[in-house]
């Protein structure tokens, strides 16, 4: 059976909730036009990591997915951070936070990366260290969980 709570319904998730806090909690948009529209720039930035990261995953014929993967990437993004998809959405939502100028709408993007930081990235380092032992914890030493 498949999880529903999965880090693309996360993010959806908080992007519906970015987008209530700018209508409902109107006197926390804080941010003043033209300033919010550099959440643009990090917003795309967010999509170019997680672009890149994609692109690794086809490149390799690895899965998305948490489960064991069978291939231990290394390289590009991967060599700067073991989780370039959870930090390309935590800057797609940051961004958005931002276009949106509402405070509560940026804290949802720390509210993102805590999710990820204690439900899901522990077991897929897990799962990681099963499929690929003393690599993946070579690998960890050299390459921190975030930029």
């Amino acid at each position: 059976m498949k999880k529903l709570f999965i880090p693309p319904v996360c993010v959806f998730t908080c992007f519906l909730l970015i987008v209530t806090f700018y209508f409902l909690l109107p006197g926390y948009n804080l941010i003043p036009f033209p300033l919010n529209l550099g959440g643009i720039l990090i917003a795309f930035s967010g999509f170019a990591i997680m672009g890149k990261a994609r692109d690794l995953f086809r490149k390799h014929q690895t899965t998305l997915a948490i489960e064991r993967s069978s291939f231990l990437i290394t390289e590009g993004i991967f060599s700067k951070t073991r989780n370039p998809m959870y930090a390309g959405m935590f800057f797609l939502l940051l961004g958005l936070g931002i276009c949106f100028r509402n405070l509560f709408s940026i804290l949802m993007a720390i509210g993102f990366i805590l999710i990820m930081q204690f439900l899901f990235i522990p077991e897929e380092e897990k799962l990681m260290l099963e499929s690929f032992g003393p690599e993946y914890l070579e690998y960890k030493k050299k390459v921190r969980r975030w930029i």
